[in-house]
């Protein structure tokens, strides 16, 4: 789709991102319109019921598709645009770090588990039945916890501020989504943690639980070269192991060397320090 094609190049050509944007964007627009169109009418206004998620656990039983539609509409403007300002450069940088197809999972994810939050906390609080819950703002903030987890030291411009870590920007973020629906009760900042735990928790998975080479190597290994007079080199495996272990990712390590660059200069980076700069932006531009 041409629109999609054009949006996604505003997403960082993240067609994921782009689709995630249109759904919500579209979805709020067609609510409103429906629903002036009923308010004009004098009709019924329970179309609203039919895609917001309810706090009462028996009707959602019998709207259980509610748990989708509920993190794509949006019944204030306002809470749109905040909500599709902070995917749209959350998940840019998300998506730009090679993750472009974890990021509608993350998405989901985040929403589902914030939206289980909500009919757990409204069910354990006795929250006002007849309440519905609208909104991307779970899903979003668990885009945002997993992005600041996975790049924390990573350095953005603001306005008036220069540069600061993206793990700062993040909790900037979500203090003032918190803060902002502080009024509204229990349940709807339930589904904020909620929302927020399973983007962080997806984060630590797989930053700290990745692939990483087995610990049940032998204790030691003995490398004996053959030339004559040459001593005996012992490689202790374990120890090489706990270092791969503890390698920082790309965007990390670029992060340090810019670091060395920014307090002594392009000049004070080693041969090997400068190749794998050039390494590291290659890999993460393609």
């Amino acid at each position: 789709m041409a629109f999609i094609d054009r949006l996604s190049g505003i997403c960082g050509g993240s067609r994921v991102l782009a689709w995630l944007l249109a759904v919500n964007i579209v979805m709020s627009l067609a609510l409103w319109a429906a629903l002036a169109a009923i308010e004009l009418s004098g009709g019924d206004s329970s179309l609203l019921y039919a895609v917001a998620l309810p706090s009462d656990p028996l009707l959602f039983a019998a709207h259980p598709w509610t748990l989708a539609t509920y993190m794509a509409v949006h019944f204030s403007p306002i809470h749109m645009l905040v909500n599709m300002l902070w995917l749209l450069w959350f998940g840019r940088l998300f998506s730009g770090s090679g993750r472009e197809t974890s990021l509608l999972w993350l998405y989901l994810g985040s929403g589902v588990c914030g939206g289980l939050f909500y009919i757990a906390a409204s069910a354990v609080t006795g929250y006002a039945p007849g309440t519905y819950l609208t909104g991307a703002s779970a899903a979003v903030l668990g885009v945002t916890g997993a992005t600041a987890m996975l790049m924390p030291s990573r350095r953005v411009n603001l306005f008036l501020l220069g540069e600061v870590r993206l793990i700062w920007v993040a909790t900037g973020c979500i203090v003032l989504t918190v803060a902002g629906s502080w009024g509204a009760g229990i349940p709807p900042q339930a589904a904020h943690i909620g929302g927020l735990a399973f983007g962080v928790a997806t984060a630590f998975a797989r930053k700290y639980s990745g692939p990483r080479i087995s610990g049940k190597a032998p204790a030691a290994a003995v490398f004996r070269p053959d030339g004559r007079g040459q001593g005996r080199y012992r490689l202790n495996a374990r120890r090489t192991l706990d270092a791969i272990n503890r390698m920082p990712d790309d965007h990390e390590r670029l992060d340090q060397l810019l670091d060395k660059i920014r307090m002594s200069g392009y000049g004070s980076l080693t041969a090997r320090e400068r190749t794998e700069l050039n390494h590291i932006s290659s890999k993460i531009k393609q």
